[in-house]
């Protein structure tokens, strides 16, 4: 039996399992590999005008690399990626089926291709003993998300307490059972022995307090040892609170005017889904302090870090780059030189503005250089635009992670017309017409032969053989880090910009702050998505830089009086974004590929290639008509 999902009866986190088989029909018009955010687009698409769809994920969860889990997921997922890659059964060269050239896949390899320099640190919450003094060991807890086997808090505070050793080693073996499989630290070749050393330390240094005669020496091994054991109790909150966690693997967000938003209002899948505001922009000044981005007329007047000079400086870009197609004369000339030199020769624009201008209005990612100032002021303009739609904001934030839920409405309105799924489903072999070079179909994990049309297909779904001769990839290094208070305190999301060189950056750093209210975190905590260009050896190392300015690194007592967050929790990793143009000489033509999540913060480019992709498959059909009465009141925005 196969686990299938219905996204006609999914909402938000919940989703209706039902068992089947793969229905026997005999020719599907089109079969969909991976439900990632371009993939469950076309699937949406398609079936609106009336193929018919087969849409398969070999994950038991939608999204794909897309996705958003919560904080067990989450570890499950890195813990995955780090350990080593499974081979695929038998030969990995393509092999004969009645005739036709059965091409293998081997997706748990190319996933980890996908991604790169793995690494995750849990850090000692020192809030945390003095936020909950006095609660016992063994306290009833009333949030059903608590319910575990152990209260590992209360469980951690009575260690510290006790007075019998027997008692400290029991509980020892209990907590060595739990987290067995949970303990994170790498860096010690006995994950068990942190544990029961630990306790036993915390129970040591805990009978010797009052005694003089204790060495130093035992005092600062103990008191460092100890750190081991509060990363355990960091860790023991998280995973209690883990499913009110929804962290997305590459983090967006959608200007309030542009591709995606116009599509999900008038193919109605906008009305599945919550979204909350961008409240603030901010950007990085080189005296440690973030100065809010003025983007509204009112933002530029009312701006206390902008000079009088350059106020009027901008204002009057602004007013020209709003409908700059209208003065064709004053970039004439510039198309195609870079977007700073236009920015400093026409409007003398320069310093801390310019870095304004293109990182955090334009939200340029790359070396300036590679921006002309025809697509600069594209950007630009397209912020401006989006500014008064849905309050002072530019951007909107979908609520419970923007991947996966987004990928879900697509998903809906292709099972309204008929689209079926299937997840935790995998696929062995693609089939290829020895005489006409076309993909026929796949046999899955069953056995059983799939015939279509077309064959949509996420990137890792691709044959290894074929991957090795297109190597090329630009590469994103991301990081995930849980914080226990805000950096920002305005709004439940904000975005902060890194100008490049600011903190020994190549290219600029973004971080997008998520609250509680965007439904990302639990109350107490807050969601930092951190992303650059790649440049250096490791995601951790391009990110640092800007971490350590935004929360105390150093995780020792001097933190409880720092006016910077503690961080709870970090997940650095690279992510590839492989090229699929080059694909198409390798490929069946009547195979689609999909692409990565780029580096970039929204969705448009994988907005428009899921349009084009269609327009390649159906020249002739509408994309994702208008269903009954879009009517854009029904957007759900808080």
């Amino acid at each position: 039996m196969t686990y299938v999902r219905d996204p006609k009866s999914a909402t938000c986190n919940k989703q209706t399992l039902i068992f089947n088989l793969v229905p026997a029909i005999a020719e599907y018009d089109v079969i969909i590999l991976g439900t990632g955010f371009v993939e469950s687009i076309l699937a949406g698409a398609l079936a609106r005008i009336g193929k018919s769809v087969l849409h398969l994920d070999s994950n038991e969860y939608y999204g794909g690399s897309w996705t958003s889990f919560n904080f067990q997921e989450l570890l499950d997922w890195a813990q995955l990626l780090q350990g080593r890659v499974e081979e695929s059964n038998g030969n990995s060269q393509e092999t004969d089926f009645e005739g036709k050239k059965a091409l293998p896949i081997n997706l748990s390899k190319v996933r980890h291709q996908a991604y790169s320099t793995i690494e995750y640190v849990i850090y000692a919450n020192l809030k945390h003993a003095e936020e909950n003094e006095g609660s016992e060991f063994g306290e009833e807890q009333t949030d059903d998300s608590a319910k575990t086997a152990l209260d590992y808090d209360a469980l951690a505070r009575f260690l510290l307490t006790s007075e019998e050793y027997e008692q400290s080693e029991a509980i020892a073996k209990v907590i060595t059972e739990q987290f067995k499989s949970k303990i994170l630290d790498r860096t010690r070749e006995n994950e068990e022995a942190i544990v029961i050393e630990s306790t036993r330390l915390a129970h040591l240094l805990h009978l010797h307090k009052d005694d003089e005669n204790i060495s130093e020496e035992t005092i600062r091994h103990v008191s460092t040892s100890l750190s081991n054991f509060e990363r355990i109790e960091t860790l023991a909150t998280l995973l209690k609170e883990s499913r009110r966690y929804n962290l997305d693997l590459a983090p967006k967000i959608m200007p309030c005017r542009g591709e995606l938003i116009e599509l999900l209002i008038s193919s109605g899948v906008g009305r599945y889904l919550e979204f909350k505001a961008l409240d603030r922009t901010y950007i990085y000044s080189d005296q440690d302090k973030y100065d809010k981005v003025p983007c509204s007329k009112e933002d530029v007047f009312t701006s206390q870090t902008v000079s009088l000079v350059d106020k009027r400086k901008l204002m009057r870009f602004l007013t020209f780059a709003l409908d700059y197609t209208k003065s064709p004369e004053k970039f004439e000339g510039y198309e195609e030189t870079s977007y700073d030199i236009f920015l400093k020769e026409k409007f003398q624009i320069d310093g801390k503005l310019l870095s304004a201008v293109l990182y955090a209005i334009a939200l340029v990612r790359t070396n300036v250089n590679n921006v002309n100032t025809r697509q600069g002021l594209t950007y630009t303009q397209r912020y401006l635009k989006s500014l008064g739609r849905y309050g002072n904001a530019a951007f909107l934030v979908a609520l419970y992670g923007a991947g996966n839920e987004i990928a879900q409405g697509f998903c809906r309105i292709s099972a309204v017309f008929g689209g079926i799924y299937m997840l935790n489903h995998s696929v062995r072999h693609l089939l290829i017409d020895k005489s006409s070079n076309n993909f026929t179909g796949l046999i899955d994990a069953n056995g059983q032969q799939l015939s279509s049309t077309f064959l949509v297909t996420a990137i890792d779904y691709i044959p290894e053989n074929i991957l090795q001769e297109h190597k090329e990839c630009d590469q994103t290094s991301r990081a995930i880090v849980i914080i226990d208070q805000y950096i920002h305190e305005e709004g439940d999301a904000t975005l902060t910009i890194f100008p490049p060189d600011s903190v020994g950056n190549e290219y600029p750093i973004s971080v997008l702050q998520f609250s509680a209210g965007t439904q990302t975190c639990p109350e107490d905590k807050y969601v930092l998505y951190m992303s650059t260009k790649a440049y250096g050896d490791s995601a951790k190392a391009d990110l640092h830089n800007a971490l350590e300015k935004l929360v105390n690194l150093s995780n020792n007592d001097a933190s409880l009086s720092s006016c910077k967050p503690n961080p709870l929790f970090a997940l650095f990793y690279r992510h590839n974004y492989r090229d699929i143009t080059s694909l198409s000489s390798s490929l069946p033509n009547n195979i689609i590929v999909t692409s990565d999540p780029d580096s970039s913060l929204d969705f448009e480019a994988a907005t428009i290639q899921a349009k084009q992709l269609f327009e390649k498959m159906c020249p002739n059909d509408e994309f994702l008509p208008a269903g009954p009465d879009p009517d854009e009141e029904d957007f759900n925005i808080d």
